[in-house]
Formats: C-alpha cells, structure tokens, sequence
C-alpha cells in the first residue's frame, strides 16, 4: 500500500469514546489551522460509524472557527432521525472547547 494512502486511512480511523462520540488527530500540512478537508473527512466517518447499513449520499458543511492543530478534535453525532428509507445525522466537531462546526 502507498505511504500516501496509509497516512490517509491512519487520519480517518477515529477513536471510538463513547456512543455517538469520537476522537480525531490532526495533521500539520504546514497551514495555520487544521485543514478543513480532514475535518469534513473525519466527520462524515464519524456520522457513517453511528448508522448500520446505509452509506452516505449528502453532506453540507460550514466552517465557523479554526481547529487547533494542537489538540485532538472531538466530534459529537447527533441522530436526528432514523427512518425506513433514510437517516439523518448531524455532526459537530470542536476542539479546545470551540465549535468548528454548527
């Protein structure tokens, strides 16, 4: 496997904390903050993990805040609704007690 692509995968496997809550590192890509593809990446594996059997066909994200490349991100799932047909969840990172996300 590509050095790249292990790095990625290694980004993306969150650590599980309790029930609809996880753990994310970040990576220094040389910017300010944390690059806002991670966030939107780890994200979307975080509401994914919550959900069995069904994969993920919309995502919509807003930036508020920078992410501390120093601290871990914690991402917080909230299921809104579980139906026959659909699942929707909501997702908010924050890291250093600021919301990155709404």
């Amino acid at each position: 496997m590509d050095s790249a692509l292990a790095d990625l995968i290694r980004q993306l496997d969150l650590e599980s904390l309790e029930v609809n809550l996880f753990r994310g590192q970040s990576s220094d890509l040389g910017g300010k903050s944390v690059f806002g593809g991670q966030v939107v990446g780890q994200a979307l594996v975080a509401a994914t993990r919550t959900v069995e059997g069904r994969s993920p066909h919309s995502l919509h994200a807003y930036f508020l805040l920078p992410g501390d490349m120093a601290a871990p991100i914690v991402y917080e799932v909230d299921r809104i609704r579980d139906g026959r047909s659909f699942t929707a969840a909501g997702c908010r990172p924050s890291s250093t007690d600021s919301r990155s996300f709404p």
